[in-house]
C-alpha cells in the first residue's frame, strides 16, 4: 500500500479522537482557486497548547488495527473498513515533510492496539525517539497513552512529548463493562496516575528529567 493511501486511511480514523479537535469552521479548498489561507485538510487538526496557542497537528493513527472490539469505535476488531498500519519511520516521514512545509506545527499520534499494549506503546514512544534524537525535531508532539502498557513505557513517552493523554473511554464503569468488557477501569485510572506522577515529579523537583512539559 502506498503511503499516501495509508494517510488516507489513519488520517480518516484518527478523527473521532476529541482531545485534538479540528475547528468547526469549514475547510477551504485552493484546487482550481487562488488565494491565502486555503487547505486541503488531509490529516490535519487545530489544537490549542497550555499557553493558549493554536497550532495545527499532524492527525493520525499508528494503525486503526484493533484487538479489541468495542461497541462504539469505528476501528473495533469487528468493524468492515479498510486497515492500515504506519511503520515508526513512516510517521516520522510525514511529520518531517509536513513541518518542512509549513503545514503542521507538530504531530498528534494515537493507535489502534496490535499484538500488545506494550508493544503497540513501544512503536508510539519510537516515533518520538526518532523525532526528538535522530532529527531533533523541535515541534509539538502529543501523544495518546496505551492504558495497560507498562508504566515505565509512559513514563519515557513523557521525556519526548510535550503533551500526553489516555482515553477515558465511557462515564461509567457500568458503561465500560457493557460497551467495551475488555478493557478496565484500573488500568486507565493507572495510566492517568502515571502521567500525573511525572508531571508532579517535574514541578517539586527541578533536577528531575523532563516529562511532557
Amino acid at each position: 500500500m502506498e503511503l499516501i493511501d495509508k494517510l488516507s486511511i489513519l488520517a480518516d480514523a484518527a478523527k473521532y479522537d476529541a482531545s485534538c479537535a479540528s475547528s468547526g469552521a469549514p475547510k477551504r479548498s485552493s484546487q482550481n482557486k487562488s488565494g491565502l489561507g486555503s487547505t486541503n485538510g488531509m490529516g490535519i487538526c487545530h489544537s490549542y497548547t497550555p499557553d493558549g496557542r493554536c497550532v495545527s497537528l499532524l492527525k493520525i493513527l499508528l494503525t486503526n488495527f484493533c484487538l479489541y472490539d468495542c461497541q462504539y469505535c469505528v476501528n473495533r476488531r469487528s468493524s468492515d473498513v479498510p486497515r492500515a498500519r504506519f511503520t515508526p519511520e513512516e510517521v516520522v516521514t510525514l511529520t518531517l515533510d509536513f513541518y518542512r512545509r509549513n503545514c503542521v506545527s507538530g504531530l498528534f499520534l494515537s493507535s489502534g492496539i496490535i499484538r500488545s499494549a506494550d508493544y503497540t506503546m513501544e512503536q508510539l514512544v519510537e516515533v518520538a525517539r526518532l523525532l526528538r534524537e535522530v532529527h531533533e525535531f523541535r515541534g509539538y508532539i502529543h501523544l495518546k497513552t496505551i492504558p495497560d502498557a507498562d508504566p515505565a513505557l509512559i513514563e519515557k513517552a513523557g521525556r519526548y512529548a510535550d503533551r500526553l493523554s489516555v482515553n477515558i473511554e465511557l462515564p461509567t464503569d457500568v458503561s465500560l463493562q457493557t460497551l467495551a468488557p475488555e478493557k478496565d477501569v484500573a488500568s486507565i485510572k493507572q495510566a492517568m496516575q502515571t502521567i500525573y506522577t511525572g508531571e508532579q515529579t517535574v514541578r517539586n523537583e527541578p533536577r528531575s528529567p523532563r516529562f511532557a512539559p
